[in-house]
């Protein structure tokens, strides 16, 4: 099986790549998501150092949002977890971004599906195939939108900020996330994102995140894009960087988005894992990121599998993320150097290889930070 965690990410010519985006001088436009922040996090809410940012976007991963964890039983539903997860979210000022994962051992075994190693250890199901019964998960699927949908009808007690953006499943193009077939992956997303705009229609369907552009992902994404390219609002992609610290400058931004227009298909993009590296730079990696054409971007934070973000680049990326937040849209003014403009009028230089510097269009008051 494919690994994302072990696998060579082939390099560009970054540099030249970098300086051109300068020499077009591109901007970057972003869509206000109701004022939401630009900035997220995997979670984990056993791990203290892996809850998420206050009033940031938070992606549980794998999260509770699991077939045979909610259900472990036919019938019977156990929302204690999950119900933790989305009450620490809201009482934190966070957004989830929730990733459902279509697997219960008990359905699978019924029809004798293949069992396999879990990804996530002994709290994840061992068994990784289309649900024998699309009907059987379309009924956990119902019973999971309405508990968190915000209607008032069946809510989790004290709801107060329903969960609005669904992620269906999660790299299927990895056997050790799903093992199928591309139809049968196009047949559980469809049914599944026909199904959540139906019981929710104000809900934003999420694709399952591209692993990278490597040569396989690629590969797999080029061939499924054109037949769910109608049944999700939201494209995203992932950056994990091999265990050589290789990485792609933009995030695989730009190649992912060429893919895109490729297939004719204009949506936002989202970078739902990024795990830049010293050598690409972490700071320059989100904001070539951003010019490139990502909306928001997930840290994987600290407890990711491969190289570790060294204690200074993890705080300016937090810097980063506390003080450019809520941007309206970012541009290179140099190769080194990025604006940020904000709905107010304002706006702060981002000097990407020493001090940042915030500006105000309307008072003209300079304010120099440590980066």
């Amino acid at each position: 099986p494919l690994n994302p965690w072990n696998r060579s990410i082939p390099m560009k010519a970054a540099a030249a790549r970098f300086s051109a985006i300068f020499i077009l001088a591109l901007t970057f436009y972003i869509d206000p998501i109701a004022a939401d922040s630009r900035f997220g996090s995997l979670t984990h809410m056993h791990d203290p150092d892996m809850r998420g940012q206050d009033g940031q976007w938070v992606r549980p991963h794998p999260g509770p949002f699991i077939w045979g964890s909610i259900e472990p039983v036919p019938g019977e539903f156990a929302w204690q977890f999950s119900d933790k997860v989305v009450s620490y979210a809201q009482d934190h000022k966070q957004k989830i971004l929730a990733t459902i994962w279509p697997f219960a051992n008990w359905e699978q075994q019924s029809c004798n599906r293949r069992k396999t190693k879990s990804p996530f250890g002994r709290r994840f199901p061992r068994f990784l195939s289309k649900p024998c019964s699309i009907d059987a998960y379309n009924e956990f699927l119902i019973k999971l939108i309405d508990r968190y949908d915000g209607d008032n009808k069946n809510d989790m007690p004290g709801l107060t900020s329903p969960i609005r953006y669904w992620e269906i499943m999660n790299e299927p193009e990895f056997e050790m996330f799903f093992r199928g077939s591309q139809q049968e992956f196009i047949d559980i997303f469809i049914s599944s994102s026909k199904l959540i705009r139906k019981q929710q229609p104000g809900a934003k369907i999420v694709m399952a995140g591209a692993a990278g552009m490597m040569r396989d992902s690629r590969r797999f994404w080029d061939e499924v894009l054109p037949q769910i390219k109608n049944y999700f609002d939201i494209a995203t992609v992932h950056h994990i960087a091999p265990p050589d610290g290789g990485c792609d400058r933009d995030l695989w931004v730009g190649e992912f988005a060429e893919l895109l227009k490729k297939h004719r298909i204009n949506k936002p993009i989202w970078v739902t894992e990024a795990q830049p590296t010293r050598s690409c730079g972490v700071v320059k990696s989100y904001v070539a990121a951003f010019v490139a054409g990502a909306e928001v971007i997930f840290d994987v934070g600290v407890r990711a599998p491969g190289r570790k973000m060294s204690k200074k680049d993890r705080q300016s990326l937090q810097q980063l993320g506390h003080e450019y937040d809520h941007f309206s849209s970012v541009s290179l003014v140099s190769p080194h150097t990025a604006r940020f403009l904000f709905a107010d009028g304002s706006e702060k230089i981002l000097e990407l290889n020493g001090a940042n510097k915030s500006q105000s269009n309307q008072t003209g008051s300079d304010i120099n930070r440590n980066q």
